[in-house]
């Protein structure tokens, strides 16, 4: 009795398989096929700029400001006068000084010129030379004190806000004001030791700042230090950016992005990548003999991932067509129809509806 109810479903499993209409319709979906592909390749890294030369004018003595030779902002020239401290007492004592070492030299030419005559031995002008080399000395670290107390700008550049006005008392290594030279501008970055073999002196840094959004900045590197930074090892790297026009400022914060040469790689759109915990796959497509095509699922080890490709380390070769849309709705037991290569045609024209032909229509 059993063979006889069994019968009637291998008669119409036979009939269906027989007459393909009746079949089970294949699956629409939107084949890749991966191909090799240029990449290019950038380093990007935020760093914070600084002024090629920056300092912060002090004075060495303590002692009251007696006049002030800048204003706030201004751009000054190298050896340019900056402040005066009082200097009253030094240029007293330096004129006391100077008057010494006049009369100390022209009694050490005196004796000099009756040298061996009457009393006069070589002994003494020995001494009166010494006394003469010795008043030099002190005039020297009296004219030593004077310039102590007069500032100037250590190289071309441009000042900052200075809270002192004259009068006020400084102290050594108290900040005056601020001085740097912002034609040209540097920034170290740290990158990695795998990047190092792409990079070399006078390669282009483009940099980017939210501040000017619509505008970009140009160096070149100019430095790459030979030791890696112990706590992260990564490596120094340093550029210089012309600054004419004065837009860019000390402390700033920008992205730098260093192109790099390109790569070669194979890669398939994202949606074709499926992940099963830490694994990933692809449905490979063959081609049927009725047409259509069969999946096969094929475990893959993904690279990189972009904003809309995947590269492809293993699990693939170029010219293998994937399914890149509708990936969900396959499997390996049923057919796969292409609706439509994803490598020729746009996005919009992708997600467009199969029609129909006039044979498929209903009646």
């Amino acid at each position: 009795m059993r063979k006889n109810w069994i019968l009637p479903f291998v008669l119409v499993a036979a009939y269906l398989q027989a007459n393909p209409a009746f079949a089970k319709p294949p699956v629409q979906v939107i084949a890749y096929e991966a191909s090799l592909t240029s990449q290019p390749q950038m380093i990007k890294a935020l760093g914070q700029l600084q002024a090629k030369e920056s300092i912060d004018i002090s004075a060495n003595v303590t002692d009251t400001i007696h006049a002030i030779h800048f204003s706030a902002g201004q751009t000054v020239r190298k050896s340019q006068l900056l402040l005066e401290l009082n200097s009253a007492e030094e240029l007293a004592a330096l004129e006391e000084a100077k008057a010494l070492a006049e009369e100390a030299n022209l009694q050490y030419r005196r004796v000099k010129e009756v040298v061996g005559r009457s009393s006069v031995t070589q002994s003494m002008v020995d001494q009166k030379y010494r006394e003469w080399q010795t008043a030099i000395a002190k005039r020297k670290v009296i004219e030593a004190q004077v310039a102590d107390r007069r500032i100037y700008a250590p190289f071309a550049g441009q000042l900052g806000v200075s809270p002192f006005s004259v009068g006020a008392l400084v102290t050594p290594g108290t900040k005056i004001v601020s001085l740097d030279n912002t034609q040209e501008m540097k920034l170290d970055l740290l990158i990695s030791t795998q990047h190092l073999r792409y990079l070399k002196i006078g390669q282009n840094v483009t940099l980017s700042t939210p501040a000017f959004p619509n505008k970009t900045f140009v160096g070149t590197i100019n430095a790459i230090s030979p030791r890696l930074e112990q706590n992260v090892r990564m490596a120094q790297v340093q550029a210089l950016i012309g600054n004419p026009a004065g837009l860019l400022k000390a402390n700033m914060m920008v992205e730098a992005q260093i192109d790099l040469p390109n790569k070669t790689q194979l890669s398939v759109p994202n949606t074709a990548v499926l992940m099963l915990g830490d694994k990933e796959f692809v449905y490979r497509l063959h081609a049927s003999q009725d047409g259509n095509h069969q999946a096969e699922k094929v475990e893959i080890q993904g690279g990189k991932i972009g904003p809309s490709m995947t590269e492809i380390l293993s699990g693939l070769q170029a010219g293998d067509l994937v399914v890149s849309q509708g990936v969900m709705r396959v499997n390996s037991k049923v057919p796969v129809a292409i609706k439509a290569m994803q490598n020729q045609a746009s996005q919009e024209t992708l997600l467009r509806p199969v029609k129909q032909s006039n044979s498929q229509q209903a009646p």
